[in-house]
This record gives structure tokens, C-alpha cells and sequence, in this order.
């Protein structure tokens, strides 16, 4: 009994653990259109992907966001976004650096 208790314990702190939080100042990357993105430079694809945890969907795009940040970038332009692997979700996106408005 003890024993099931306590890999339960594991798994549910394993797949709460597995949340990808926004980075300081990814808050800011919006999410643009095609037409939107047309005034803006690009800095490359950011490809992501989640395998583990409860909100792969959110986790992969948070991931996307927080690179997009890092690159400098302040908007992403998604591309793609579908499955990865056996049960993942992946987003392919654009980073950009647009001007402010």
C-alpha cells in the first residue's frame, strides 16, 4: 500500500513539474497575422515540442514564446502547430522583431 502511494506522489509531482513557464519579458511577444507580420524583421523559426505533462499544447507554445524573446524578438507569426512523436504537440513559428505601434 505504502509503495502505491508513494509512486503516485511521483507521478502526479513529475507531471506537475513538467509546466513551462513565460520567461521575464516573453509576456510581451504577441501573436501576429500574415499581414501584421509584413512590417516586421524576422529573427528565424522557432521550432518546439512537448512530450510529458498535462498541458502539452500551452507548454510547447510557451516554449515558442520564450524563445522568441530571447532572440530579441517581440511577436511570433505561428506557422504550424500539431502532434510530435506518439502523443507530443509540436508549434513551428516565425520570431520577430516588429515595430512598436
Amino acid at each position: 500500500m505504502k509503495k502505491s502511494v508513494f509512486a503516485s506522489f511521483v507521478l502526479v509531482t513529475v507531471l506537475s513539474g513538467c509546466v513551462t513557464q513565460l520567461d521575464a519579458g516573453a509576456e510581451k511577444v504577441r501573436i501576429v497575422t500574415a499581414t501584421q507580420k509584413d512590417d516586421c524583421e524576422s529573427l528565424g523559426v522557432v521550432s518546439t515540442d512537448q512530450q510529458l505533462g498535462l498541458n502539452k499544447a500551452s507548454n510547447s507554445m510557451n516554449k515558442a514564446i520564450n524563445e522568441v524573446a530571447r532572440r530579441g524578438g517581440n511577436a511570433i507569426f505561428l506557422v504550424s502547430t500539431g502532434t510530435s512523436g506518439l502523443d507530443g504537440v509540436a508549434v513551428t513559428a516565425e520570431a520577430l522583431r516588429c515595430k512598436s505601434r
